[in-house]
Order: structure tokens, then sequence, then C-alpha cells
């Protein structure tokens, strides 16, 4: 029996070969105007093609399709295929006198001449054009941007005392849909500057300065300190350009241009270099190469895109004449392949069936082997996690050894009988929070690393008060690790302590004997060092001043099955060094492991429970 999915498709197939789907080129282009405002400018044009090959056949065409063809090549910076169909929308909205799509098409093209193609005196034609549009329409708003583009016109072709006229009329203009002004008064600003002008330039900066403020556009902001940066240091007053400099630097903003980069940066290490700030002159220039050489990098790849934008528009037009040629064979044929229609539809779902069931037995079949790679996975990690969890145990077991706390007992024994009920307190008080600490430690795989390194202080400090101040110590943390962020495996580092002291520190006769313990951040993970000053690895242990001493070093086995366990499941991230210290004094024992992520722990934890 046929799924209700396979029905919708072939139902939908037969309507489009019957030809029932109401205007088809409305559907085409609605939807090219949704991809043009998400972006996607190509998917648009090939909306717009399929639309186009429409012509003649569907009664809705228009010829205003070139507009939007245009304005989704523009958007694409293919300046060539741009020019070309704004040309063919402008016959169209000619003969229409469609005056409000003539003023943009002839702003558009203005905008490509001026910007684009640099033909400045055609870049005039088309904005004049474009102004005796808006004197039909009594459009005010865009009038003024239109005066501005013909005065930057004029200046881009050194016509200064035109291109002022211009702007003049804009900033002159008391009108309340002038809102062009303050772009005016840079532009004008910027005749004056070329000039030399720079009096009146600085003013005409100034007076900008207060509007754009008021509008809060941060770019015009830009360009004007960044201008009168610029004047100041034309008059050589070095130290005023600099502070406007610093004031465009910080309107910088992924809208201003590589260009305008540029020479802000180089206008910074001229000043600096005036000043003989040369560290930082140095600094502004590498920045204004490095932008140019990004400039240098994107006109390249406009040029070559514009290349390929000649090609395409001669593929295209070449291909709307074929497309219409086949239009005509396939009216013809229509008869026919709705004639062939319903056994090709029935042959075809007879196939899709048999591909399907043999699809879906594969599928099975593929299913049913990664669920037993799995579950051997998951064995095999079961396994490494049980190992784990032995030689964490192990670990367990000698960090709490009967020892250390018979030790401690006696110890506080000891200042009770002696009446210093203070220090027998405080070593109390130690004792039961790194028992509380260790017990808390070990019903986890993974431990935060701030627990874990309290529990080794508290450690180290009741072995030092129980052997009277023997030795000194230090802990020490880089300031690259957070501790409450990172995780360890617990009881891991004691033991190296508790050798460092029992067969290192302890067995010395010197009176200095220090112990330090540190961490820090490496490449790929964590390293902890417990360094003495004791002894060293050569010595042999002789009856010492202290008799609970034990006499095989503790731990050592535990920590390499460990080692070996971790590397297992991270991929050999994990090692262990111990070595002697200089002149064979004493011993360094470096413990490096990787970084624990917080839902490593997680999972972890999960096996755990």
């Amino acid at each position: 029996m046929l799924s209700p999915r396979y029905c919708l498709v072939a139902s939908l197939l037969l309507i489009h070969f019957l030809g029932f789907s109401q205007s088809k080129y409305k559907l085409l282009v609605d939807s090219a105007r949704l991809y043009t405002k998400s972006g996607k400018y190509q998917d648009a044009i090939n909306l717009l093609f399929k639309a186009k090959a429409l012509k003649g056949i569907d009664k809705n065409y228009s010829e205003r399709i070139n507009m939007h063809l245009g304005n989704n090549y523009e958007s694409l910076s293919k300046i060539d295929s741009s020019i070309f169909y704004y040309g063919e929308a402008i016959k169209f909205c000619e003969s229409k006198k469609d005056y409000p799509a003539l003023s943009f098409l002839f702003s558009r093209l203005g905008n490509i001449e001026l910007s684009f193609t640099k033909r400045y005196p055609t870049a005039i034609s088309y904005f004049k054009k474009q102004l005796y549009f808006d004197k039909i329409l009594k459009d005010s708003t865009y009038l003024f941007d239109n005066l501005n583009n013909i005065g930057l016109s004029f200046k881009s072709l050194n016509k200064l005392d035109s291109a002022l006229f211009y702007f003049n009329k804009v900033t002159q203009d008391p009108s309340k849909f002038n809102n062009s002004k303050n772009t005016a008064l840079l532009f004008t600003a910027d005749i004056y500057s070329l000039k030399k002008n720079y009096n009146s330039a600085l003013a005409n900066y100034k007076q900008a300065i207060k509007g754009l403020a008021l509008a809060k556009d941060s770019i015009g902001l830009y360009a004007a300190y960044a201008n009168i940066g610029d004047c100041l240091m034309q008059q050589n007053k070095f130290d005023e350009s600099i502070e406007n400099l610093r004031k465009a630097e910080k309107y910088l903003s992924p809208y201003i241009t590589d260009a305008n980069k540029a020479v802000l940066y180089h206008n910074f290490a001229y000043v600096y270099g005036q000043q003989q700030q040369f560290d930082k002159a140095y600094y502004f220039k590498n920045l204004e190469n490095i932008t140019k050489d990004k400039i240098n990098t994107e006109s390249i790849g406009n040029a070559i895109a514009e290349m390929g934008a000649k090609y395409e528009l001669r593929q295209k037009q070449d291909s709307l004449f074929i497309n219409k040629q086949k239009l005509v064979l396939a009216n013809v044929k229509t008869s026919q392949k709705e004639r062939n229609f319903l056994i090709l539809l029935i042959a075809s779902i007879a196939i899709i069936i048999f591909i399907f069931s043999i699809y879906r037995i594969r599928q099975l079949r593929y299913k049913n082997t990664l669920q037993q790679k799995q579950a051997e996975q998951n064995a095999l990690n079961l396994m490494h996690q049980y190992q784990l969890s032995e030689s964490e145990l192990k670990s367990i077991r000698s960090q709490m050894n009967p020892h250390f706390i018979f030790n401690v007992l006696n110890s506080i024994e000891s200042y009770i009988m002696e009446n210093d009920k203070r220090t027998a307190s405080r070593l109390i008080q130690k004792f039961a929070a790194l028992s509380r600490l260790i017990l808390e430690n070990s019903t986890k795989s993974l431990v935060t690393a701030d627990k874990e390194w309290k529990a080794l202080m508290l450690y180290t400090e009741l072995e030092a008060m129980r052997y009277a101040g023997a030795f000194t110590y230090a802990f020490e943390v880089d300031e690259n690790i957070q501790l409450k962020t990172t995780y360890l495996p617990p009881m891991l580092i004691q033991p190296l302590i508790e050798n460092a002291i029992l067969h290192g520190l302890i067995q010395s006769d010197k009176k200095d004997g220090h112990l330090s313990v540190n961490i820090k951040k490496i490449e790929n993970g964590i390293c902890i060092t417990v360094a003495d000053n004791g002894v060293g690895l050569n010595h042999k242990e002789k009856p010492s001043r202290f008799a609970d001493i034990k006499e095989q070093s503790l731990g050592l086995a535990s920590i390499k099955e460990r080692i070996k366990m971790i590397n297992k499941q991270y991929n050999d991230c994990a090692s262990f060094t111990l070595q002697s210290g200089a002149d064979s004094k004493g011993a360094i024992a470096v413990l490096c492991l990787p970084v624990f992520e917080e839902q490593e722990l997680r999972g972890r934890l999960s096996l755990d429970g």
C-alpha cells in the first residue's frame, strides 16, 4: 500500500504536468523578492531568469523584472550585468512614464559610475537626469542627496568650484526635508581643505560635528574628526592633530572602509614620526601596510568577479534565446507527455518501492552492526573505568593509612598532656577538615582542583605540625589556572607529597628542609610539580630522628597504574616523572594531566553512579 507522502508527490506532479498552476511569473518574482531581502542574491537571480523565460507565455509578465535583475547584480558587485539590466528597465519605464522608477534607476546608475567605474562625466549626466525627475515628483528628500552626488562627481574631476556650488545649495537650504546638510558640510570642508583654506575647512567641520552628534552619526563623526586631524597636520599642529585623530579612532567600525582606515593610520604614523615617537609611528605604519594589502587583495578579487560577471551576462543572454526556443518545442510535445505520464508514474512508483525496500534492509543491517560495535566500545569503557576505580581505591587506602591517623592522634594526645590545648584543638580541626575532604573527594572520579588543593595543603600543614616544623613548605598556582573550573582525579598528588616528606625531608639532617608544590598551565593540559631538598633518590635510608617513618616509598605504583588507565581513555595525554634535584640533592616529581572538561566530569559521574 502506498504511503500518503508518495500519493501527495504524485498528485503535485500530475497537477504540474496538466498545467493547472496559476500565474507562475508572479510566484517566481515574489519568491525572488524574498531571497533578495534575505541577502541570497544569486538565488534571486536564478528565479528571475526563470520568470523572464515566461515572456509571451504568462500574461502577468512585465519588463520591470529587469530592474530587479539589475539590483541583485549590483548587490553582487557584478557591475556590467547591473548596468545592462538597469538600461533595459529604463527603456520600459520611459515608455510607461514611470517617473519614480526612472528616478531610482538613474540614481543607481549614477552611483555605479561614481563609485565603481569612475566615469565621472557619465555619473553627472545620470544624476542630472535623476534631478529632473525628482523636481517633477517634488521629492525633496532625494533631491538633496542628488545635489551632494553631483558635487562629489565634480570633486572627483577636480572641478572644486563646481563641486562647492552644489554642496552650498544643500548647506544653505533650510527645508525640513534636508537630511543631507551635515554630509554637505563635510564635503564643503573637504573642498576648502583641498584649496588649503584650512580656517574655512575647520569651521565647516566643527559645524558638521554639531549636527552629526545630535543625529548620532558615527560614520560622519569619524570622517569629521579624521579630516580635522589631517587639516591640523598640514599646518604642523601635531598635538591638536593627534587629539582629533584619536577622536576619529573611537568611531572606527566595520562600516568604515579600508581605504579610509589606511588614510587614518598613515596620518597617525606621520604625526607620531614628526614628534619622534617612533614606536607609535612604526605601529601605525604597520597597520597602514596591512590595510593596504587587504585593499589590494579585494581589488584583485573584484576584478576577477567582474570578468566572470561579463561572461555570465553573455551566457544568460544566449540562454534566454535558447529557452524561448525550447518553450516552443515544449508546447508541441505537451500532449505526448501527458499521454506517457501515467505509464511513467506507475513504473517510477514500482521502482521507488523496490529501491526503498533494499535501502531499508541495508539500513537495518548497518544499524545492527553499529549497535554491536557500540556495545563492544561500552564494554571496553566500563572495563577501563573499573580498572581506574580500583586504582583510585588503592590510592584512598594509601592516603588514609593507619600510620598517619595513629601518628596524628598521638600528636594530639601529647599536646593535650602538655596542656597545649590551643595547638591540640587546631590539630583536631585540621585533621577533621582533611578527613571530610578526603571522604567527599573519594566518592568522585574527578573533583574541582580547589578542593583537592585544599586537602593537600591541610595534609602538608598537619605533617609540618606533627614533625614540629622540621621543614617549610610553599604552594603556588599559575595565574592562568582557575582552580574552581579545573578538574583533577582525587588522591593522585598526595602520595608524592607524603614521599617527599617521609623519605626526603625527614631523612635529612638539614634544618632548612623545604617542600615546594606548584601547578601550572601547559599547552595541552596542566602539570603538578612536587620538589624537596631532602636526601635525594639515591640515598639509602637510615634510622631517622623520627621513629614513626615508613620504610618504603608510598603510592608510586598506584600513581603509575592510574596514569596508565587515564592514558587509555585520553590518548596518552598523562605522564609521570621522578628525578633527582640539582647535585643529586632532593627529588622532583612531575605529574602532567589532560584538561578534564565539565561535560567529561558528568560522563564520569554517570558511570560512577
